[in-house]
C-alpha cells in the first residue's frame, strides 16, 4: 500500500489569505459604523442597542455604491408586496 502524499504548507499563501480576509473584514465593519439611524422610507428611529430591532429590521448593503439601506418591518412588507405585484404583471 502506498502512503498518500502530504500537502506541504505554503506560509506565503496563508499570509496573503489572512491579509485579504482582514482587509475585507475592516471594510465591512467600517461600512456598518456608517449605518443609518432611521428607516430609509418612513424615517422611524432605529435603536442600535435594541435586540428586537436588530432581529426584525432589514439591512441591505450595496458594496459597489458603498451604501447601506435600513428598513423597518412595516416598510419592508410594503416593499415586498409592491415588488410581488410588479412581478405578476
Amino acid at each position: 500500500m502506498s502512503r498518500p502524499k502530504l500537502r506541504k504548507a505554503d506560509p506565503a499563501k496563508r499570509k496573503r489569505d489572512r491579509k485579504a480576509a482582514e482587509e475585507s473584514l475592516k471594510k465591512r465593519t467600517s461600512m456598518f459604523l456608517d449605518m443609518p439611524e432611521e428607516c430609509c422610507v418612513c424615517a422611524t428611529a432605529f435603536d442600535k442597542k435594541s435586540k428586537e430591532m436588530a432581529l426584525t429590521w432589514h439591512v441591505v448593503v450595496f458594496e459597489e455604491r458603498k451604501t447601506i439601506r435600513l428598513t423597518c418591518p412595516n416598510c419592508w412588507k410594503k416593499i415586498q408586496t409592491t415588488t410581488e405585484e410588479i412581478d405578476e404583471t
